[in-house]
């Protein structure tokens, strides 16, 4: 049967149609595709963004509450269990202790006063207060009074600082007879032929290098004592005294990389020449008579500098988490060690911006403050380091296990890009040298002791703003070295300088062994005699010029 011609013409419109919609279909299905593949990346953009957006507005908040917020990281102490130890007595002046009022708990007032600061050890001055002479007869019968006693009140005053010309007279004889001529034999001086004596010099750098006064406010002082010195004269002077005691710089290097335990930081410091961004480095050895420590001034932060400082340390070694320390604590013969604050600070910080008490920031603090108390309990008794050791292991050891297997569990929970993250992972990566105080008694719990070390360089830094150059940096470092080392050996800075500044000359000549003038190792009693000559001289001084 013969097909009509139109039915072939329909089928043929219906397959054409059909093909192009099924062609039109298979576009859209791999534009869909497309879109859905567009639409999954904007999405993770969006996260992406969204997470960096989180971040930022962390930051802020951080940098808000660095310049706005309180500085101190103290948190409220928990007592540990600790029956081994007496318990910390309360009654320091200016600590706080808590009274019981009812049902009331508050803190007591225990500042403390100017008239319980001991001034027995100063020189007393009397001054009599008498009634007129017309007075001392009875008003009513007229019977001469008599003495029964005084009533005593002490006030602490001070000498207004006067500035003198000591003129060195040195007197000549001669024998006429045989042409011969005999003269008083010269003092050396530091700064020979200098017009600066070694009083002056000492006042000058203990100004300068312990309470951080800039040489310019210095000579604005002198020129209110009548001496009008430039600045830039005292520069010369404290340059030229630092190169003469720049003998002195090794042999603290060699105290230093001889103790069995250091802590390492650095600082950043302002290099006028170059004038860029330079770095003083500390190593502090608490070990080492009263504790010694030495600055190192260089132009850059590179691990280089600590590593080729320390090339003959072998011991432990105590440092915070920054890269540069990794040759060193993977250097065989050094025993690397962390610090536990560092990671306590960055749970800090995320708990400063997010202000959540009972968050995982939060709970992290807590579980550090018995192990703090555990440590502030061990130094008010004053444990032996073998005593520490075995607290340690018995107290501290199994809190820190617990708190490590919990970052664990939670570390997958948290965004790794978000402050919370980025906490968990240092302090995770960090861990092995978090633990290692535990194994050594005469280890801290961490850097903090070397961080007090940088703090006078940091208040010093917003005076003097800037250090000339690298060479003269060398000399600054020296200073606040002999300066922060003396103060630890319990030796008055002042006192301390103005002897070194009458060693120089047998300096000079090699005539004295350097390291017999480090703060830990010089005689105390020569430092003594040497206060009472200056104190014999000052009398003197005033007696003749009164």
């Amino acid at each position: 049967m013969l097909i009509k011609e139109p039915y072939l013409t329909d089928v043929q419109v219906l397959e054409s149609a059909y093909a192009v919609t099924c062609d039109a279909l298979g576009k859209a299905q791999s534009t869909i595709v497309v879109l859905e593949g567009k639409n999954k990346d904007l999405e993770a953009k969006n996260q992406d963004l969204a997470a960096e957006n989180a971040a930022l507005k962390e930051k802020l908040r951080l940098a808000q509450s660095v310049v706005f917020g309180k500085s101190s990281e103290r948190t409220t102490p928990t007592q540990p269990e600790v029956p081994s130890m007496p318990p910390a007595q309360p009654s320091t002046p200016g600590e706080q202790t808590t009274v019981h009022v009812g049902g009331y708990t508050r803190k007591a007032k225990n500042k403390p006063r100017g008239k319980n600061t001991d001034l027995s050890h100063l020189p007393c001055f009397p001054i009599i207060h008498d009634i007129p002479e017309e007075q001392k007869q009875c008003a009513c019968c007229q019977t001469s009074l008599k003495y029964f006693g005084q009533d005593i009140s002490q006030k602490l005053e001070v000498l207004p600082q006067k500035l003198y010309v000591a003129e060195h007279r040195y007197y000549k004889y001669t024998c006429r007879t045989c042409d011969l001529i005999i003269e008083a034999k010269k003092e050396p001086s530091a700064i020979p032929k200098g017009m600066a004596g070694d009083s002056l010099i000492a006042e000058v750098l203990e100004n300068k290098y312990q309470h951080h006064l800039p040489l310019y406010r210095q000579s604005q002082m002198l020129a209110n004592l009548d001496a009008p010195i430039s600045d830039r004269t005292l520069t010369n002077w404290v340059m030229q005294v630092g190169e003469g005691l720049l003998v002195l710089y090794p042999a603290l290097w060699k105290a230093v990389v001889n103790s069995r335990y250091l802590q390492v930081d650095e600082t950043p410091v302002k290099l006028l020449k170059p004038d860029k961004q330079g770095y003083l480095w500390t190593y502090f050895a608490p070990n080492v008579g009263g504790g010694l420590v030495v600055f190192e001034a260089s132009a850059t932060r590179s691990g280089d500098i600590a590593n080729k400082r320390l090339q003959p340390f072998n011991g432990l070694l105590q440092t915070d988490g920054y890269n540069g320390y990794k040759a060193l604590r993977t250097r065989k013969g050094i025993v690397p060690c962390g610090c536990l604050t560092h990671a306590r600070r960055k749970f800090k910080e995320v708990l400063t911006v997010s202000c959540d008490t009972q968050g995982i920031a939060a709970e992290f603090i807590e579980r550090l403050k018995p192990l703090y108390q555990l440590e502030e309990r061990m130094r008010v008794a004053g444990l032996p380091f073998r005593a520490r050791k075995r607290l340690r292991q018995r107290k501290a050891r199994p809190i820190l296990l617990s708190t490590h297997a919990w970052l664990k569990k939670i570390a997958p929970l948290v965004p790794p890009k978000s402050k919370l993250g980025q906490a968990i992972t240092y302090t995770l990566n960090q861990w092995c040298y978090l633990i290692q105080y535990l194994r050594h008694g005469w280890a801290q719990i961490d850097t903090n002791w070397v961080e007090n070390q940088i703090r006078p360089i940091a208040v010093g830094k917003k005076n003097f703003l800037f250090m000339g150059h690298e060479e003269s940096a060398s000399i600054h470092a020296l200073f606040y070295s002999l300066v922060l080392s003396a103060i630890l050996n319990k030796i008055n800075p002042r006192l301390y300088l103005n002897y070194l500044l009458t060693q120089i000359h047998h300096l000079r000549q090699k005539k004295i062994d350097p390291f017999l003038l480090l703060p830990h190792t010089i005689n105390k009693e020569t430092l003594n005699q040497f206060a009472q000559q200056q104190l014999v001289l000052a009398k003197s001084v005033v007696n003749s010029i009164a």
